[in-house]
């Protein structure tokens, strides 16, 4: 821990109930949005973003069902330019990763308040980081500016997602802790959120991908979510770094997170940080990195780098983006660190 440090988070409320989303109206009314823009994916999200638009009633102005993973340039000025458009005061965002990265990308630019409401275990709602990309780049930063205001967490919603969907995007959040433990920006509240939504994703991830229908587990989860995505408030580490290079060449993030998470963890537990205990005792285990593998390994996605379409011809410049990061906590890392553990990934 570490012997001095500012717990300096941005406000945020949280509404969590098995079927909330039926109090997006009141909320939206609390932070006195009268025009938002409905901001979702194609396809189901659409129709979910759909169903958020009647619940609004008047509040809704238009929706915006064009969010992309990674939110491309074209997509962010997009977004961009239909906020702009309908004249919007605010934005729903209504989704995973991808509708609420492009809600940022509209804040950051328009100072507009985001209201959240997550289909998937990332954390991205909970956090400050923004990010865009452009060709093999990916380009990412933090600004409290981009924090939804208020997040609404139903479980209810996400009952029919995907054992694939569910099992990669807690693997995202789990990084997110793993990486928090030995972050120097970490505070006592940020260590416990890490450790205490590592043990909920130990106990709940296997069974609510199992079974999508069991709500407690999918409830515990999506809880571990949000602690997972506060503990970003105390910055990114090794695991969120490589997975943002690796998303300029168009990798799925939360896939890469999870195929990276054992190699990235085993690397740093090496620095004989105090995560070690830490993680073993939230997933019952004397060694974690070993744990996090044996998890990967029995879920129904992607396991290597070269499964999600990674070329081993870009390893090179992939490890010379990192090399240029200087990286130097818990230990430093070297681009022929990053080389080795981007090939023992692929």
């Amino acid at each position: 821990m570490p012997t001095s440090f500012t717990h300096d988070p941005p406000p945020q409320r949280v509404v969590f109930a098995p079927g909330a989303i039926a109090q997006v109206e009141t909320e939206t009314a609390r932070l006195n949005i009268l025009r938002a823009l409905v901001i979702a994916t194609p396809g189901s999200g659409e129709r979910l973003g759909a169903r958020v638009v009647s619940l609004l009633g008047g509040r809704a102005i238009a929706l915006h069902a064009k969010a992309v993973i990674h939110v491309p340039r074209t997509i962010a000025e997009g977004g961009l330019t239909a906020a702009k458009a309908a004249k919007a005061d605010g934005l729903i965002a209504v989704g995973g990763g991808s509708a609420i990265g492009l809600a940022k990308i509209i804040a950051i630019n328009t100072g507009l308040p985001i209201l959240a409401i997550p289909t998937t275990y990332s954390g991205s709602e909970a956090t400050p980081v923004w990010g865009t990309s452009d060709g093999d780049r990916k380009t990412t930063g933090r600004d409290n500016k981009v924090v939804p205001r208020t997040i609404i967490y139903d479980p209810d919603l996400t009952l029919a997602l995907p054992a694939n969907v569910t099992a990669a995007s807690a693997m995202n959040a789990m990084a997110h802790c793993v990486m928090g433990l030995w972050s120097p920006e970490r505070t006592p509240a940020t260590v416990a959120f890490a450790t205490d939504a590592m043990r909920r994703f130990g106990d709940h991830l296997t069974r609510a991908v199992a079974n999508g229908k069991d709500i407690e587990s999918r409830g515990e989860c999506l809880i571990a979510s949000w602690l997972a995505g506060t503990v970003l408030t105390a910055g990114t580490g090794l695991n969120h770094k490589l997975a943002h290079v690796l998303g300029g060449y168009g990798l799925p993030h939360a896939e890469t997170h999870a195929v990276l998470l054992p190699h990235t963890t085993r690397f740093n537990l090496a620095a004989n940080t105090d995560a070690n205990p830490r993680l073993a005792e939230a997933l019952r285990t004397n060694d974690p990195a070993d744990a996090l593998e044996k998890m990967l390994l029995g879920f129904s996605i992607p396991r290597r780098l070269r499964d999600l379409g990674f070329s081993e011809a870009k390893i090179p410049d992939a490890a010379a983006q990192v090399g240029a990061l200087k990286i130097t906590v818990p230990r430093p890392v070297s681009e022929n660190d990053a080389r080795a553990l981007f090939t023992a990934a692929y």
